[in-house]
């Protein structure tokens, strides 16, 4: 059985065994490694999963967290937690597709235009499917933590069309879906590590970049890029993942303190990053940044000029798990209009 935030997926690799506490039980001393800041909302709620856990096993089991890629770039990290070198992470899903390329159906563009839409989506059907592949992978997802809608920054040009997209060199994650989306509108999406994004930028190695508000701030990125606008072309993802074998590992009583603080952290990481989402705009303006909004008349030749990444997607992961997906965002657009 799995579960997230809807029902808290498990997951864990390879325990290291540590020194004994107080009580004389003998310690797990897991590795979780991030590819997000330490500021990052994704990285509060690990830090959050990790009290919970260190509480509800009496200090039986700790997390050791690695923000910032401290343990290698987004790519190592998946290597690393599919074999158990490091025990858990955190990442966006966009890194995970070469392992499992059905999780680019959670970001298709335009599929949520909120939080709420979002949410609903990745807690339906879809959510458990896309568990249930990552977990034939050998990794388990723990939750589905938000990172927000994703907005395009550039150096150019304001952004106030589809048309001033036309000919950007735009950096993405790796997702194929993200590669797909720039291209149905005519810029240039060019795969970089987050870690190495700051410096391309100021190197103009990139035009541009998208990113939800929250990591553009936390990362600076209005120290580097001029213009901002607000095309929440995609939802993006954080979430928390553990090696198999480890989790399986765990005692019993550990397997379910680890459920039951993911689905806490991941609650409260969804509401705190719609929440500084909401506020870091602001934040990007008072560092110098010019915000020109597009209104919903280009916003919907945006979503129409995307339209077939769908019918590409299709032929890329499959019938079954793109019928989940549109199921899921039709009735979860009419549950939360």
């Amino acid at each position: 059985m799995f579960f997230s935030n809807r029902h808290v997926a498990t997951a864990v690799g390879v325990l290291v065994l540590g020194f004994a506490s107080a009580a004389g039980a003998q310690e797990v001393v897991l590795r979780a490694s991030g590819s997000f800041t330490a500021g990052h909302t994704s990285s509060i709620g690990m830090e959050v999963l990790r009290a919970e856990v260190l509480r509800r096993t009496n200090g039986a089991v700790r997390i050791d967290l690695f923000p910032g890629n401290q343990l290698g770039g987004a790519f190592e990290q998946v290597d690393q937690v599919r074999t158990g070198q490091v025990h858990m992470a955190w990442a966006g899903p966009s890194f995970y597709d070469r392992l499992v390329p059905e999780l680019n159906a959670a970001t298709l563009p335009f599929a949520a235009a909120s939080g709420e839409q979002a949410f609903c989506i990745i807690d339906s059907p879809l959510g458990e499917f896309l568990d249930q592949k990552m977990a034939e992978k050998g990794v388990l997802v723990l939750g589905w933590g938000s990172n927000g809608q994703r907005h395009v920054t550039n150096n150019v040009r304001p952004i106030r069309s589809v048309d001033d997209l036309k000919g950007l060199k735009v950096r993405t994650p790796s997702g194929e879906v993200y590669t797909l989306t720039f291209r149905a509108v005519g810029a240039n999406p060019t795969p970089i590590d987050i870690k190495e994004l700051y410096q391309a930028l100021q190197q103009r190695v990139v035009d541009a970049q998208e990113n939800p508000y929250d990591n553009m701030l936390v990362r600076k990125f209005h120290e580097v890029q001029k213009y901002v606008s607000n095309t929440g072309h995609l939802y993006d993802w954080a979430f928390y993942v553990i090696h198999k074998a480890t989790f399986d590992k765990l005692k019993p009583q550990h397997q379910e303190a680890l459920r039951e603080a993911s689905f806490i952290a991941t609650a409260g990481q969804r509401a705190l990053a719609e929440k500084k989402n909401a506020e870091a705009l602001a934040g990007l303006i008072k560092g110098g940044m010019q915000y020109d909004a597009l209104p919903a008349s280009e916003l919907a030749k945006f979503r129409e000029a995307t339209r077939p990444v769908y019918d590409k997607m299709r032929e890329r992961i499959g019938d079954k798990v793109m019928d989940l997906a549109l199921k899921a965002i039709d009735e979860c657009s009419k549950k939360y209009p």
